[in-house]
Order: C-alpha cells, then structure tokens, then sequence
C-alpha cells in the first residue's frame, strides 16, 4: 500500500488562468488532501500570495498543507546561486507566507535546483521536508540528481543526492525512464510511471503539478488507479514523522 503526496506549485499570478478552484473540487471529491506550494518569486514576491489569501485560502480545506516555492531568481528574474542570498531568499518567502497567517514546513526549489548551502537555511527557518528531488530525470538545468534515493531520506550537507546527517527530508518527485511525475505531460506520461512505482512498491509517489494548467483529468486518474491499489493519500510535512533518522 503506497503512501501518496501531490503537490501543487502555485504560480498562477505570472499566467492568464488558475485552476485551483478545479483542484480544490476534485480534492474533495475524493477527500484527498494536496501540498499547496506557494511561489514567492524574485520580480514580484507578494504577487501568489496575494492571489492566494484574496481568492482560494478561504476555500481549501484545512487538511490540505501550504509549502513555499522559490525559483532563487532575483527581481531580474536572474538566477541566484550565492549561498547568503539564497538564505535571505528562504526565510523572506517563509516570512511573506506568514504575513497571510501560514507557516510553511514544507519547500520546493524551483527547477529543482536545491543546493547543499540551502539545507541549514531551511532547517532554521522551520522547514522540515523538500519535494525538490527528481532521480535519474532527463533534466538537468541546475542541479543533476543523477543517483538520488527514489525513497524519502535525510540528504547530506555536502551533497544533496546523497544520504546524511540533515534534519530536513527530502522526498522525490516519482521518475521514471527519465520522465519526471509532473501532471501537465498528460496520463500517457504519468501512467507509466505510476505503474512503475507500484510495481517496484516504492512506499511513497510523490506527484506534482501546476496552478496555471487544467491536468484535472490526468489527476483524477492517477487518483483513481493509486485507489486500486488502497494508496494512502498524505501530505508532505505528515511524511516526516514516519522517516526519523
């Protein structure tokens, strides 16, 4: 029986439609819960946060969780690689996020792109688990997880693919043959890679997905085919009590 995470990235501000509504219909249809990642971006931090506590806070029930989402691009949208900046960048959006009464414990670098100098920073602005991982994906952009645990761990502080003495964990986003579970490729991507979990019994599929694309109809059957398979749907941060160093 797997235990099953999906996370949605918030950044809705920056495109012309959001589908949280959509989500939040189908999350309760199936009283599944979602990690609502909310992105605190570079040009306009306040901009998803604002879309959030104006339109969809009121409406998400409480069983669901709020992350944060950070891209580590500067008001320029440049890419920000200094490991200070970084830091003041983690517990800027944590506290932005705080301003709408949420404290987020649960992270995911934008692109993937989690760096070993992000690991105390996140740890001492309270957060205890990232969804940032893809093992063995095709995409490499900034960070290659090539050789990553495909099952929550605690990373090390010198490198993020490898086990260690972090408190923060690290569960990966579900991969397979290269392809990352990410909704808005459609169910004959995500099916695949579903079936390949399953088979392996991986114990816990960590599903993503975006605010801004309507994958409605490929997460309504990746829930329905995880339910065949009495999946135990969770979010992020309940992961942490079960994989303690």
């Amino acid at each position: 029986m797997p235990t099953v995470v999906i996370t949605l990235d918030c950044e809705a501000a920056d495109y012309p439609r959001c589908y949280a509504q959509e989500y939040i219909k189908l999350a309760e249809e199936f009283t599944v819960p979602f990690t609502w990642m909310i992105q605190v971006a570079g040009k306009d931090p306040m901009a998803n946060v604002q879309l959030y506590y104006r339109e969809y806070l009121h409406r998400i029930p409480t069983w669901h969780e709020f992350g944060l989402h950070l891209h580590f691009e500067d008001s320029h949208g440049r890419y920000v690689e200094d490991p200070r900046e970084r830091g003041r960048m983690i517990q800027e959006g944590r506290d932005l996020l705080k301003q709408i009464h949420l404290k987020p414990t649960a992270f995911r670098a934008g692109s993937y792109a989690l760096l070993p100098s992000d690991l105390r920073y996140l740890e001492d602005s309270g957060f205890l688990v990232d969804c940032s991982a893809i093992p063995n994906a095709e995409y490499r952009m900034f960070v290659d997880w090539d050789g990553a645990p495909t099952r929550p761990y605690h990373p090390s502080y010198e490198d993020v693919r490898k086990p260690g003495e972090a408190k923060l964990l690290i569960v990966p986003v579900a991969t397979a043959n290269g392809k990352i579970g990410y909704i808005d490729q459609g169910w004959e991507v995500i099916e695949p890679i579903l079936r390949y979990h399953l088979d392996q019994q991986t114990p816990v599929i960590c599903l993503g997905g975006y605010d801004y694309h309507d994958s409605i109809d490929t997460l309504r059957e990746a829930i329905l085919l995880l339910k065949q398979h009495n999946a135990r749907f969770t979010t992020l941060t309940q992961i942490v009590s079960e994989y303690t160093l």
